[in-house]
């Protein structure tokens, strides 16, 4: 039996955040990182629909409030 090392779904933190990065919320909401600013701390995105295509324009946030609202990422290789 093999042991299960990592999970598979888990709250984003900054250090996971990475331009392309698809992120869910406790809804079932999605989003696409589109660009990141790590030196005015600042990130945009998009939201998706089910067949993770752009549903509206671009969304900015800071990155603190961006970890604040919960977003979750799934695990290499995994779908949200």
């Amino acid at each position: 039996m093999a042991l299960k090392t990592e999970r598979t779904v888990r709250k984003a933190v900054e250090l996971n955040l990475e331009v392309g990065l698809v992120c869910a919320d406790r809804d079932g909401n999605r989003i696409r990182i589109d660009s990141i600013d790590h030196a005015a701390a600042k990130l945009s995105y998009h939201f998706l629909n089910d067949e993770l295509r752009v549903q509206e324009g671009i969304q900015e946030s800071s990155i603190e409030r961006f970890l604040a609202e919960g977003w979750y990422i799934a695990a290499a290789g995994r779908s949200l």
